[in-house]
Protein backbone atom coordinates (compact mmCIF):
# COMPACT_ATOMS: atom_id res chain seq x y z
CA UNK A 1 0.00 0.00 0.00
CA UNK A 2 2.87 2.41 1.09
CA UNK A 3 3.57 2.68 -3.23
CA UNK A 4 0.61 5.55 -3.29
CA UNK A 5 3.34 7.64 -1.92
CA UNK A 6 4.05 7.89 -6.35
CA UNK A 7 1.20 9.99 -6.78
CA UNK A 8 1.98 13.27 -7.85
CA UNK A 9 2.83 16.05 -5.37
CA UNK A 10 0.65 18.70 -6.95
CA UNK A 11 -2.39 16.40 -5.83
CA UNK A 12 -0.82 15.53 -2.93
CA UNK A 13 -0.35 19.37 -2.18
CA UNK A 14 -3.83 20.21 -2.88
CA UNK A 15 -4.79 17.47 -0.28
CA UNK A 16 -2.58 18.23 2.58
CA UNK A 17 -3.73 22.15 2.33
CA UNK A 18 -7.58 20.82 2.54
CA UNK A 19 -6.71 18.98 5.46
CA UNK A 20 -4.70 21.57 6.97
CA UNK A 21 -7.37 23.96 6.29
CA UNK A 22 -10.52 21.83 7.08
CA UNK A 23 -9.61 20.11 9.88
CA UNK A 24 -11.87 17.59 9.78
CA UNK A 25 -12.43 16.94 6.24
CA UNK A 26 -12.05 12.94 6.33
CA UNK A 27 -15.47 13.22 8.82
CA UNK A 28 -16.76 15.74 6.20
CA UNK A 29 -15.86 13.20 3.59
CA UNK A 30 -15.94 9.59 4.71
CA UNK A 31 -19.22 8.20 5.58
CA UNK A 32 -19.46 4.93 7.17
CA UNK A 33 -20.86 2.09 5.03
CA UNK A 34 -25.06 1.86 5.49
CA UNK A 35 -26.59 -0.97 6.61
CA UNK A 36 -27.58 -2.24 2.74
CA UNK A 37 -23.26 -2.10 1.80
CA UNK A 38 -22.95 -3.92 4.80
CA UNK A 39 -24.84 -6.76 4.41
CA UNK A 40 -23.42 -6.99 0.69
CA UNK A 41 -19.87 -7.69 2.26
CA UNK A 42 -17.57 -10.35 0.91
CA UNK A 43 -14.91 -11.94 -1.23
CA UNK A 44 -16.72 -13.75 -3.82
CA UNK A 45 -15.47 -11.01 -7.05
CA UNK A 46 -12.87 -8.77 -7.53
CA UNK A 47 -15.50 -5.65 -7.43
CA UNK A 48 -17.50 -7.01 -4.47
CA UNK A 49 -13.74 -7.46 -2.69
CA UNK A 50 -12.92 -3.85 -3.07
CA UNK A 51 -16.03 -2.53 -1.99
CA UNK A 52 -15.55 -4.68 1.17
CA UNK A 53 -12.11 -3.22 1.88
CA UNK A 54 -13.89 0.41 1.09
CA UNK A 55 -16.40 -0.16 3.49
CA UNK A 56 -13.31 -0.96 6.42
CA UNK A 57 -11.92 2.30 5.43
CA UNK A 58 -15.05 4.19 5.73
CA UNK A 59 -16.23 2.80 8.69
CA UNK A 60 -12.66 2.71 10.39
CA UNK A 61 -12.43 -1.12 11.09
CA UNK A 62 -8.97 -2.38 10.71
CA UNK A 63 -10.53 -6.02 11.06
CA UNK A 64 -12.74 -5.98 8.35
CA UNK A 65 -9.62 -4.04 6.52
CA UNK A 66 -7.01 -6.53 7.16
CA UNK A 67 -9.20 -9.62 6.38
CA UNK A 68 -9.53 -7.57 2.66
CA UNK A 69 -5.78 -8.31 1.93
CA UNK A 70 -4.26 -11.33 0.35
CA UNK A 71 -1.57 -13.64 2.42
CA UNK A 72 0.95 -12.26 -0.02
CA UNK A 73 0.08 -8.68 0.84
CA UNK A 74 0.19 -9.73 4.22
CA UNK A 75 3.79 -11.01 4.39
CA UNK A 76 5.50 -8.81 1.39
CA UNK A 77 4.70 -5.94 4.92
CA UNK A 78 5.67 -8.63 7.79
CA UNK A 79 1.79 -7.88 8.93
CA UNK A 80 -0.65 -9.70 11.65
CA UNK A 81 -3.61 -8.85 12.70
CA UNK A 82 -2.50 -6.72 15.52
CA UNK A 83 1.07 -4.88 13.17
CA UNK A 84 -1.43 -3.60 10.79
CA UNK A 85 -3.56 -1.08 12.74
CA UNK A 86 0.57 0.18 13.67
CA UNK A 87 0.76 0.04 9.48
CA UNK A 88 -2.24 1.48 8.52
CA UNK A 89 -2.05 3.96 11.21
CA UNK A 90 1.22 4.92 9.57
CA UNK A 91 -0.05 4.97 5.54
CA UNK A 92 -3.04 7.27 7.20
CA UNK A 93 -0.45 9.55 9.02
CA UNK A 94 1.48 9.66 5.92
CA UNK A 95 -0.87 10.08 3.21
CA UNK A 96 -3.82 11.98 4.90
CA UNK A 97 -5.76 12.20 1.55
CA UNK A 98 -5.60 8.41 0.75
CA UNK A 99 -8.82 7.50 3.36
CA UNK A 100 -10.78 9.96 1.41
CA UNK A 101 -9.24 8.79 -1.63
CA UNK A 102 -10.37 5.40 -1.38
CA UNK A 103 -13.65 5.86 0.25
CA UNK A 104 -14.95 7.90 -2.60
CA UNK A 105 -12.97 5.85 -5.26
CA UNK A 106 -15.69 4.56 -8.29
CA UNK A 107 -14.77 1.40 -10.31
CA UNK A 108 -13.65 2.43 -13.53
CA UNK A 109 -12.52 -0.91 -15.12
CA UNK A 110 -12.14 -4.38 -14.13
CA UNK A 111 -9.31 -5.96 -15.54
CA UNK A 112 -9.13 -9.87 -15.73
CA UNK A 113 -5.77 -11.28 -16.27
CA UNK A 114 -6.36 -14.65 -15.20
CA UNK A 115 -9.08 -17.27 -13.65
CA UNK A 116 -6.81 -16.11 -10.24
CA UNK A 117 -5.71 -12.51 -11.26
CA UNK A 118 -7.66 -9.41 -11.85
CA UNK A 119 -6.94 -5.37 -11.57
CA UNK A 120 -9.91 -2.81 -10.96
CA UNK A 121 -9.02 0.67 -12.23
CA UNK A 122 -10.54 3.24 -10.08
CA UNK A 123 -11.07 7.03 -10.13
CA UNK A 124 -10.53 9.12 -6.88
CA UNK A 125 -9.60 12.39 -6.44
CA UNK A 126 -9.21 13.39 -10.13
CA UNK A 127 -6.74 10.41 -10.75
CA UNK A 128 -6.29 6.84 -10.95
CA UNK A 129 -5.12 3.94 -8.90
CA UNK A 130 -5.13 0.53 -10.05
CA UNK A 131 -6.18 -2.57 -7.16
CA UNK A 132 -4.51 -5.63 -8.06
CA UNK A 133 -6.25 -8.84 -6.37
CA UNK A 134 -5.78 -12.39 -6.36
CA UNK A 135 -7.76 -15.48 -5.65
CA UNK A 136 -7.26 -17.13 -2.63
CA UNK A 137 -8.40 -21.05 -2.19
CA UNK A 138 -8.57 -22.31 1.19
CA UNK A 139 -10.23 -24.54 3.70
CA UNK A 140 -11.80 -23.54 7.33
CA UNK A 141 -12.44 -26.67 10.20
CA UNK A 142 -14.66 -25.07 13.40
CA UNK A 143 -15.60 -26.50 16.60
CA UNK A 144 -18.66 -24.57 17.52
CA UNK A 145 -17.22 -20.98 17.39
CA UNK A 146 -13.66 -21.74 17.47
CA UNK A 147 -11.18 -22.05 14.45
CA UNK A 148 -9.37 -25.44 14.59
CA UNK A 149 -7.99 -24.44 11.17
CA UNK A 150 -7.86 -21.77 8.37
CA UNK A 151 -5.45 -22.64 5.53
CA UNK A 152 -4.71 -21.69 2.22
CA UNK A 153 -4.30 -23.91 -0.87
CA UNK A 154 -2.67 -24.04 -4.25
CA UNK A 155 -6.26 -25.17 -5.88
CA UNK A 156 -9.59 -26.17 -4.12
CA UNK A 157 -10.62 -28.63 -7.14
CA UNK A 158 -7.57 -30.85 -5.58
CA UNK A 159 -9.59 -30.98 -2.48
CA UNK A 160 -13.02 -31.96 -4.31
CA UNK A 161 -13.80 -34.94 -5.58
CA UNK A 162 -16.83 -36.41 -8.24
CA UNK A 163 -18.59 -39.38 -6.65
CA UNK A 164 -21.80 -40.99 -7.44
CA UNK A 165 -23.53 -37.94 -8.43
CA UNK A 166 -22.14 -35.79 -5.39
CA UNK A 167 -19.53 -33.97 -4.32
CA UNK A 168 -16.97 -35.13 -1.68
CA UNK A 169 -14.22 -32.97 0.13
CA UNK A 170 -10.95 -34.55 1.70
CA UNK A 171 -9.15 -31.45 3.72
CA UNK A 172 -6.72 -32.68 5.82
CA UNK A 173 -7.05 -33.11 9.73
CA UNK A 174 -7.20 -34.85 13.00
CA UNK A 175 -9.12 -35.52 16.21
CA UNK A 176 -13.40 -35.68 16.64
CA UNK A 177 -16.08 -34.24 13.50
CA UNK A 178 -15.81 -30.55 13.17
CA UNK A 179 -19.11 -28.83 13.62
CA UNK A 180 -17.85 -27.20 10.12
CA UNK A 181 -16.00 -27.61 7.41
CA UNK A 182 -15.68 -24.75 4.67
CA UNK A 183 -14.01 -24.49 1.17
CA UNK A 184 -13.97 -21.66 -0.76
CA UNK A 185 -12.58 -19.23 -2.91
CA UNK A 186 -11.94 -15.62 -1.88
CA UNK A 187 -10.67 -12.37 -3.73
CA UNK A 188 -8.56 -10.32 -2.02
CA UNK A 189 -6.62 -7.10 -2.26
CA UNK A 190 -3.09 -7.88 -3.48
CA UNK A 191 -1.35 -4.16 -4.33
CA UNK A 192 -2.77 -0.63 -4.33
CA UNK A 193 -0.71 1.49 -6.81
CA UNK A 194 -0.64 4.83 -9.16
CA UNK A 195 -2.46 3.54 -12.45
CA UNK A 196 0.05 3.84 -15.11
CA UNK A 197 -0.94 4.37 -19.01
CA UNK A 198 0.95 0.99 -19.81
CA UNK A 199 -1.43 -0.61 -17.25
CA UNK A 200 -4.04 -3.00 -19.31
Amino acid sequence: MPRIGSVPTQTRVIFLLLAACMGTVQSCCTTPPNAEELLDLGYRSPRQAFQTLRAGIRGDLPRLEYRSLSGGFRRRNGLSQLSYREFRADWYSENPWIKIALSNAEVLELIQRSPTHASLRVGALGSEILIDLVAEDFYQIWDGDELREDALVGNIAELIMADDGGWIARVPGEGPAPSELRLGREWKVDDIRQAEPTDA
